[in-house]
């Protein structure tokens, strides 16, 4: 008689501990058990067989990415105590995760950083020690599976250096787990045996790779203030300098530029509140270092007044530090 065979396979999987994560697939110490069954038929009718179980353990993958999230280069000044530089630490393997962070210096830039402490932002984007977490780099905090943080690496800078120097910091994330056992460069399948979840091995799915940021000596300081010099009520009496509708408050904003180099693209605004009207409005004057101009933006001079917005905009150019200060005159209405 023929006979027909199938065979088909029963997949059942038991996870124990966690469930699938997202970062790099099944979560490490779960069970993954599965048998396969077999069905025939004979005079007698469909008779089945199953195997045995068969199971695995999943062991821990450890993946990272380390990523910069400076802009560029990241100006200090010279010298400088907390310079900092802003990373984002995720963990992208299958398993909570500490790790330790390493930096290391170019040996042909132009100076050397001494680095200090490492700091898990607070949410606001912005480094401050006082508000920041300390990341203790010998026993770092565990990073959940596809959990991420912004990590802060500080240091200091020498004194004595010149405009536009250069320092490259390589700042790369080891897992605690491999640097724990003496391995704080491990390769691509690199093992650390019965170090992870239940007792599972921990495996390095790829070889340890830094990120470069770069700091950049930016010796160079511009401050502006402003004050009033002068207030003309025009009512023909009395003090003359009431400040009431109508009369006239002239402002001097000075710009000046200190350290060494150059500042570049120096641009100057000033939003008038809705109170304040500058003088004949698009055709008033504003006096820039000595000079007149006009606060028409259609004349090119780089000078301009916005009545919708109330912005005076002075364009100033590039400024070499030890220049002469620059005056910025203009007269507005009390509205």
């Amino acid at each position: 008689m023929k006979q027909l065979i199938k065979i088909g396979g029963i997949l059942s999987s038991l996870i124990l501990f966690s469930t699938l994560s997202h970062g790099a697939g099944t979560s490490a110490g779960s069970y993954i058990r599965n048998q396969a069954s077999v069905s025939y038929e004979t005079a007698a009718g469909t008779i089945t067989d199953t195997s045995a179980n068969v199971e695995f353990q999943v062991q821990e993958l450890v993946r990272s990415t380390l990523v910069k999230l400076d802009a560029g280069s990241v100006s200090v000044s010279s010298p400088q105590t907390g310079a900092a530089m802003k990373f984002r630490l995720q963990n992208d393997g299958n398993s909570p995760e500490g790790f330790s962070i390493f930096v290391t210096q170019d040996s042909g830039d132009d100076f050397d950083v001494t680095v200090g402490s490492f700091y898990v932002d607070d949410g606001d984007g912005i480094f401050d020690p006082a508000l920041d977490t300390l990341y203790d780099n010998n026993n770092p905090p565990e990073l959940a599976a596809d959990a991420s943080i912004v990590l802060w690496v500080s240091s200091d800078i020498p004194g004595s250096l010149s405009d536009a120097d250069l320092a490259n910091l390589n700042v790369s994330a080891v897992s605690h787990s491999f640097v724990a056992a003496g391995q704080t460069n491990p390769g691509a399948g690199a093992v650390v045996g019965n170090a992870g979840p239940d007792n599972t091995d921990v495996v390095n799915a790829s070889p340890i790779t830094s990120v470069t940021s770069t700091f950049v000596v930016t010796d160079i300081d511009v401050s502006i203030s402003k004050a009033i010099t002068a207030t003309r009520d025009n009512l023909g009496g009395g003090t003359g300098s009431q400040r009431v509708p109508g009369a006239e408050v002239d402002y001097t904003l000075t710009v000046t530029v200190t350290g060494t180099g150059t500042a570049n693209n120096v641009i100057v605004t000033d939003d008038l509140p809705d109170e304040l009207q500058l003088k004949d409005g698009v055709s008033g004057i504003i006096s820039v270092g000595g000079v007149d101009e006009t606060a028409s933006s259609a004349d090119g001079d780089g000078t301009s007044y916005d009545a919708n917005t109330g912005t005076i905009t002075v364009e100033l150019g590039n400024i070499n530090a030890g220049d002469p200060s620059i005056d910025i005159v203009f007269t507005t209405i009390i509205q």
